[in-house]
C-alpha cells in the first residue's frame, strides 16, 4: 500500500488544488492520505475536511507550530505505525510545488528495489522556476556541501521534501535512532534524514522533477538564518559522527525471519535482490 505523508502549516490557500490533483491518483492507487497540520492558524484543517470527500485520509494535529522537521517524524511514524515493510510512503508538499506527474517513475524506481528515490530540480532535466535568486543559489550551496560530506557525488538534490521511502527502511531506521531519527525540527530535516538512511546503506535514485513555484500560494514558511543554523549544526554533527548508525544498527542486518517492528506485531522482511549505490533517472516525455 502506499500513504501519502503531507506537513501542512496555513496552507489553506492550497488545499483545494492539492485534493484536486492528488486526489484522484490516491484513489486510483488505492492510497491513504496522511496530513500533519502543524499548528495551523488560519483555515487549514476546515479545508481539508471540506475537500477530503471520499477519499481514504487522516490528519494528525499538532498543538501549536514545531516546524517542518517535527511535522515530517510525526508524519512518518503514523504511516509506519500501519505500514507493512515493502510498502511505500511518499512525502510531498502541501503547497503543490511537488509535480505528481512525476510520481509513476519514482514508484517505478521504488519497485525496482530502490529505498529512497529523490524528486531532483538540480539532476539533468529537472528545473525550478520562480524561485529567488538568493534562495536557489543557498539551496545549491547546501546540496552541494552535504553532497561532499555524506559522500553522496551522485544525487544532485538533497534538501528537497517530495521523495518515496521503503516502509521497512524508515521503520529500520526508527529503530536505530529512536526520538532521534529526524532530530532537527525544521528545514534540515530532510537532508538529516536522508544522510542516515544513506550512511546505514539504503540504496537512492532520482527522477529529475520541475518545482514550479507559480503554483502555489501564499509565502515561504522557511526562515533564513534559522535554517542556515540548523545546516551548520547538522554539518558538525556529520563530521562528529553523530549522524552514523551504532556499528550493531538493525539497518545494517539481513535476516530471512521476522523482523521486530518496535511497539507492533513483527513483520516478514522479504529477501529481495536491490540494487546498490545511487542512480539518476533521465527524464521520460510522451
Amino acid at each position: 500500500m502506499i500513504r501519502f505523508v503531507i506537513p501542512a502549516y496555513n496552507e489553506e490557500e492550497n488545499i483545494p488544488t492539492l485534493l484536486a490533483d492528488l486526489g484522484p491518483r490516491a484513489q486510483d492507487l488505492g492510497a491513504k492520505i496522511i496530513f500533519v497540520d502543524d499548528g495551523s492558524t488560519d483555515g487549514t484543517l476546515a479545508a481539508i475536511e471540506r475537500h477530503r470527500g471520499d477519499l481514504h485520509l487522516a490528519v494528525v494535529r499538532h498543538a501549536r507550530n514545531a516546524g517542518l522537521g517535527t511535522a515530517i517524524n510525526s508524519g512518518l511514524r503514523a504511516a509506519l505505525s500501519e505500514s507493512l515493510d515493502d510498502d511505500a510512503i511518499v512525502t510531498i508538499e502541501a503547497d503543490n510545488t511537488s509535480d505528481l506527474d512525476d510520481l509513476p517513475l519514482m514508484l517505478q524506481r521504488y519497485r525496482a528495489g530502490y529505498d529512497v528515490v529523490l524528486a531532483s530540480v538540480y539532476a539533468p532535466g529537472g528545473q525550478i522556476i520562480g524561485v529567488e535568486g538568493w534562495r536557489l543559489a543557498a539551496s545549491k550551496a547546501v546540496s552541494g556541501t552535504f553532497r561532499r560530506l555524506g559522500g553522496l557525488d551522485d544525487v544532485h538534490t538533497l534538501s528537497s521534501l517530495y521523495r518515496v521511502y521503503r516502509a521497512g527502511t524508515l521503520r529500520r531506521a526508527a529503530d536505530t535512532y529512536g526520538y532521534l531519527l529526524v532530530r532537527e525540527p525544521g528545514f534540515a530535516a530532510n537532508v538529516e534524514l536522508l544522510l542516515k538512511l544513506y550512511n546505514a546503506g539504503a540504496t537512492v535514485a532520482e527522477v529529475p522533477t520541475v518545482n514550479d513555484w507559480g503554483r502555489r500560494q501564499g509565502v515561504s514558511k522557511m526562515r533564513l538564518t534559522p535554517t542556515v543554523v540548523a545546516y551548520g549544526r547538522l554539518a558538525a554533527a556529520h563530521i562528529v559522527g553523530r549522524i552514523q548508525p551504532p556499528p550493531l544498527s538493525p539497518l545494517h542486518e539481513i535476516t530471512d525471519g521476522a523482523l521486530s517492528a518496535g511497539a507492533g506485531a513483527p513483520l516478514s522482511l522479504s529477501a529481495t535482490s536491490e540494487p546498490s549505490g545511487l542512480a539518476t533517472v533521465p527524464g521520460v516525455t510522451s
